[in-house]
């Protein structure tokens, strides 16, 4: 699914074909990141940059949720500052979706439980042995949005409410 240019819209939508320069939907945006779950995740810490890649577990209406290990680095990162920028890449496409927000810390042992039963079921070991403590959840409720397209290089100035 690309945005710029004329796609067809979503089946859940009308048939409609969207027109280069409409808005892009949070639908959308979220349909987008399940085809393509892995996003690059970048970070601050004391001023500098800090990026890595991270798949996004759980993506519903409440936004894009993540899942660390609370030893590491982009949970130190990002409770001493919660300011992210995820990029997404269809790589079939040629499109990214970057969307750039505050993280949300929860502590919901039912999210972390949902996500190693059923995602990430190779981190089952870890919370047998040091329960789900061992574990940090962060929420992207909302942010920007900003697509690029190498059919529309030129492209990816605007920006979208997610």
């Amino acid at each position: 699914m690309g945005f710029p240019g004329k796609i067809a819209a979503p089946v859940a939508r009308s048939q409609e074909v969207r027109e280069e320069g409409d808005p892009v939907t949070r639908q959308e945006m979220l349909d987008f990141v399940r085809k393509s779950p892995t996003s690059f995740m970048g970070t601050v810490e004391k001023g500098e940059p800090r990026v890595r890649g991270m798949d996004t577990p759980l993506v519903d209406e409440n936004g894009l949720t993540f899942l660390t290990g609370c030893v590491k680095d982009v949970c130190r990162q990002l409770l001493a500052d919660p300011s992210v920028e995820l990029c997404y890449v269809d790589m079939e496409n040629g499109t990214q979706l970057r969307l750039r927000g505050r993280m949300e810390h929860l502590e919901d042992e039912e999210i972390k439980k949902q996500i190693v039963n059923t995602r990430f079921t190779f981190l089952k070991p870890v919370a047998e042995k040091h329960g789900w403590g061992a574990f940090a959840v962060f929420r992207l409720r909302g942010g920007t949005a900003r697509v690029w397209s190498a059919k529309n290089p030129a492209g990816g100035s605007e920006v979208f409410e997610f």
